[in-house]
């Protein structure tokens, strides 16, 4: 806002229509640019970096371990331990009280990682 004691406030903090330059057309010719969001999603998920079928696979297998928790009243709560920083899980039941402790082994698996990170 531009505020001058020798005019009112506002008054040539926004140019007039007339005072405007002329807006350049686009440089391709183009009003605007549409993205395709299906061939995006397609090009993304058929290229050589794509997620792995058995990756979603396992998502969707734990999405069903979920929801049959869920059915059960139950869910897996992860936490870390006050004392050793690490990675906790715990079954609790739909008021968040410990049924018991689970080992992350159970959840995940003891199948050695195929990419170690360095």
């Amino acid at each position: 806002m531009d505020i001058d004691a020798t005019t009112r406030i506002g008054h040539g903090a926004f140019l007039r229509a007339a005072d405007r330059a002329p807006e350049a057309p686009a440089a391709s010719g183009e009003f605007a640019r549409v993205f395709d969001l299906a061939d995006a999603r397609k090009r993304r998920m058929t290229g050589p970096d794509r997620i792995p079928d058995e990756v979603w696979d396992d998502i969707s297998r734990a999405g069903q371990l979920a929801d049959d928790l869920s059915e059960r009243g139950q869910s897996v709560r992860f936490d870390t331990h006050r004392l050793t920083n690490r990675v906790v899980a715990s079954l609790v039941d739909d008021e968040g009280r410990v049924l018991r402790p689970v080992a992350l082994g159970e959840l995940f698996g003891t199948e050695p990682d195929p990419a170690p990170a360095a």
